[in-house]
């Protein structure tokens, strides 16, 4: 697996804009169907969602850039 923070059990501890932004276009479907069977797309969307709306510049920048690259219009 090439995304996401790993630890040495291979889960993912924090899924971030820059973990999404970091999957490759072609490795998006993967990602999500992955992410969803683990019952952490819906977490991962909610912390985007409030990052784009509470965070700094830099945040809200990179929540929306991570929400566009998984495929939610602006």
């Amino acid at each position: 697996m090439a995304w996401g923070c790993m630890t040495s059990g291979d889960t993912m501890t924090e899924l971030t804009a820059d973990t999404v932004l970091s999957v490759t276009t072609d490795g998006m479907s993967e990602f999500i169907q992955r992410q969803a069977a683990s019952r952490k797309l819906s977490r991962m969307v909610k912390t985007l969602n409030r990052d784009l709306i509470e965070g700094d510049e830099t945040a809200r920048d990179r929540a929306a850039a991570a929400l566009r690259h998984l495929g939610f219009c602006d």
